[in-house]
């Protein structure tokens, strides 16, 4: 599909990998000659992963050749029970909605998403996008917000998230105490 990597990370995967493949009219079903697995890392994020596997398949693409010269391939029937599909990511997918979510399944939004499209809620009906989050001890129902020793934390379906590296529509970059230093009033986050 069109984003393999965000959607190991969505799904929370603990492992990826890179394949080499014959090409066939279907697709992503020809059989396979190379695959190569690598680990997710817990913090690990899109852009990260993108990286480390840009390098793996370098050396998997070695290997092919290097097999290829020696007249050793060999091919490998793709199991189609196992077949899992990516489809292509949309701004809107990074909407993250406190009320419906649990923390688990935000936090790999998260990772998934970043840097592109990113993860973003709206807080007063102007986007925030959020960089960073960390799980709260803080108890809270899903969607309500505290703002207490000037940090964002909101109550998802399981645990509540902080909210701790922020971009309002329209400011700069910031941690959310500085967000919260700056006004004044009532909060709403939705």
């Amino acid at each position: 599909g069109a984003a393999p990597i965000q959607y190991a990370l969505l799904n929370g995967d603990s492992y990826t990998g890179v394949s080499i493949q014959k090409m066939v009219k279907k697709m992503d079903a020809g059989d396979i000659c190379r695959s190569d697995k690598i680990s997710i890392s817990k913090n690990e994020t899109g852009g990260l992963l993108y990286t480390r596997l840009k390098f793996q398949a370098a050396l998997s693409l070695s290997h092919f050749l290097e097999n290829l010269k020696n007249n050793k391939l060999s091919f490998q029937q793709q199991d189609e029970a196992h077949v899992s599909f990516a489809p292509t990511l949309k701004r809107e997918d990074g909407h993250i909605k406190f009320k419906e979510e649990d923390s688990v399944h935000i936090m790999n939004k998260a990772r998934g998403l970043y840097p592109w499209p990113g993860i973003f809620c709206f807080f007063n009906n102007k986007r925030l996008k959020i960089f960073s989050l960390e799980e709260s001890f803080e108890k809270l129902s899903p969607g309500q917000v505290s703002t207490k020793n000037h940090q964002i934390v909101i109550g998802t379906k399981t645990k509540s998230l902080r909210l701790k590296e922020i971009q309002l529509e329209g400011k700069k970059a910031c941690t959310d105490i500085e967000l919260l230093n700056g006004l004044k009033g009532q909060i709403e986050i939705s």
